[in-house]
Parts: structure tokens; sequence; C-alpha cells
């Protein structure tokens, strides 16, 4: 009897102990309001989307930092670089996140910093409007209202574009939203109903920050985190091939040349997209170097935006020249 009392006890608290973490679980990671893909396990995100029976579509894959010699080699000569840069001013904090994309192996320094991805959210933006359509072409043709707030005369990096208020087309919107980095082309896009429902959809999707739903003026995205967007279009992995290379051709065609584009010979093909707020400067893309195409994500923060882009333009070159050697390729 005592035997069955004692039995009978443990199994009591074991049960408490096991709605005790359930309910710690969920103090802690609270239930995803969008899909499931921000609670994947670190080696695949797939997109949990409840609508297929018979499929789950990966994103993307994640590995480990590269533990190369050549890639360790890399990461000491860019955290030199920034720490020198830190030191003499010319930033406050700058985190960078490297991936060789044929083989997927990566780099960083600090490159799960958080930033305000700012304009790098339209990005977002023009997936979220083209998954619309998708499944709706015609959505490409319908007219939004574009109104010219004087907005972007505020910012260091102005936009350079003349659209004047009236109504576009949405691939015209997209267009000039991603070239020129046009906040008022954002606005009109992301102002209609169906396209920011997509936006959300689309961002739950990647499993980023919720925080980031709140606005882009918070830091809450770090290189790494924004990298997921660039290699599921390079991985083409969200939308059919063809649509995957329009997207990254658009980007290839934007007007900011400081940053990336700065740090590589001029007939190299990037496709990125920048990012500014106050005090802080970003750019991300992919760099076409012949054979060893990598994703380079450089996020700073700090009170000279001409020394930041300098950084980013440094940093850049650094990588460049790490491709440009070989050392990618030497362990495929």
């Amino acid at each position: 009897m005592g035997m069955k009392k004692g039995v009978v006890i443990k199994v009591a608290w074991a049960l408490i102990i096991c709605a005790a973490g359930v309910v710690l679980g969920h103090l802690i990671w609270p239930a995803t309001k969008g899909p499931a893909s921000a609670q994947a396990p670190s080696g695949q995100v797939r997109a949990n989307l409840p609508q297929y029976k018979f499929i789950n579509p990966l994103l993307y894959s994640e590995n480990d930092r590269s533990a190369e010699p050549e890639f360790q080699a890399l990461a000491s000569q860019i955290g030199s670089y920034v720490s020198s840069a830190e030191k003499n001013g010319s930033a406050k904090s700058i985190s960078v996140y490297f991936r060789d994309l044929n083989t997927g192996r990566w780099t960083g320094v600090d490159e799960d910093e958080l930033y305000a991805p700012s304009s790098m959210l339209k990005v977002m933006a023009m997936i979220a409007a083209l998954k619309l359509a998708e499944q709706d072409p015609a959505i490409l043709s319908e007219k939004l209202y574009y109104h010219r707030s004087g907005q972007d005369n505020t910012y260091y990096f102005k936009a350079d574009d003349n659209v004047t208020d009236g109504y576009y087309t949405l691939s015209d919107l997209i267009g000039i939203m991603i070239k020129h980095s046009d906040n008022d082309a954002f606005n009109a896009i992301v102002g209609d109903p169906k396209i920011n429902a997509s936006f959300t959809e689309m961002y739950l999707l990647f499993g980023l920050p919720e925080r980031g739903l709140e606005g882009s003026d918070k830091d809450f995205m770090s290189p790494k985190s924004f990298s997921t967007i660039f290699r599921t279009l390079y991985n083409s992995s969200l939308f059919e091939w063809n649509l995957s290379e329009q997207v990254l051709d658009l980007l290839s065609q934007t007007t900011f040349k400081q940053g990336l584009v700065d740090g590589v010979p001029a007939s190299t093909t990037i496709a990125h997209k920048f990012g500014e707020n106050v005090g802080e400067l970003h750019d991300c893309g992919i760099v076409y170097h012949p054979g060893n195409p990598y994703l380079l994500c450089v996020m700073t923060r700090g009170t000279d935006m001409s020394k930041l882009e300098s950084v980013i333009s440094g940093i850049s070159e650094i990588a460049w020249d790490f491709a440009e050697a070989g050392d990618i390729v030497k362990n495929k």
C-alpha cells in the first residue's frame, strides 16, 4: 500500500511539472499568429500553409556558421575592418552577414544585431503584390493613386524620380518603389487593403520579427534575418522561376550606386536594396560574381551617412576580393 501511494505521489508531481512546463512555454514562446514557419526548426524553414494537404513548400534551409579556415579568415578580416571603423568614429555599430550561394556556407560579424530595416521592407511589399498577381495577373494593371508628399526630401538619399500626383498601375508603382526607393509609391501600394493583408501574410511566412509589423522606425531586423528574403528569391522557392528572375532583375536596376555597388567592379550585377533611417544605413543583396555569386548584407549605425556608405563599400570590397581569390570554391 505504501509503495502504491509513493507511485501516485510521483506521478502527481510529474503531471504538475509537465503542466507548469506547458504554461511556461506558452509564456516564453507565444503562439504564432500567422503561418508556422517562424517556429520551424533551424535546419529547414517551410511554409506550413494550412490550405495545402499534400505539400509543404521549403522556403530555405539553414546551417551552422562555416568552420572552414577560409571563411574564418574572411570573418577575421571583416572583424578587423569593423573594429577599426568603429574605433575611428566612422560608425557606432556595424553588422555583416556573408553567404556563398553555391554551397550555402556563411559567416558574419555581429550578424544578429538588430537595426531598423526601413526602406528594405519595400522588397516585402513587392513580394506581397506579386504573390497576389500570381493568382490574378490583372491586379498589376489596377491603378492606385500616388501622392507626392515630399517625405523623401527629408532623407539623405532622396528618391531621384519625377513622379507627379495621379493614378498609376500597380506594375508601374512597383518599378518606381524599387528602382528609386520612393516612399510615396510604397505608401500607395501597401495602402491597398488586399496588398496590405498579403504583406502581413508574407512577412509572417518568412518568420520575420513580428515587431516589424508596427513600422520600420524601430530596431527589430538583423542582417542574418533579412537575408532570408534574398535567399528565397535566389532559390526561387516562393515564386515560379520566371517571376523570381524578373524580381531580382528589377532589384538589379536600383539607382542607389553607393554601398555594395561602390565596392565591386563597375560591370558587376548586384540585385540589392538599401535602407536609411535616422542614424542608420544598410545595404543587402546578391552580388553576381562570375561563377561565385554571394549574398552580402551590411547594416550600420552612426552619425555621418557619407562615412557609413564608405564603410559598406569597404566591406563590399573585402567580400569581392574573397570571391575573386577563389576561396569560396576551394571546398566545393
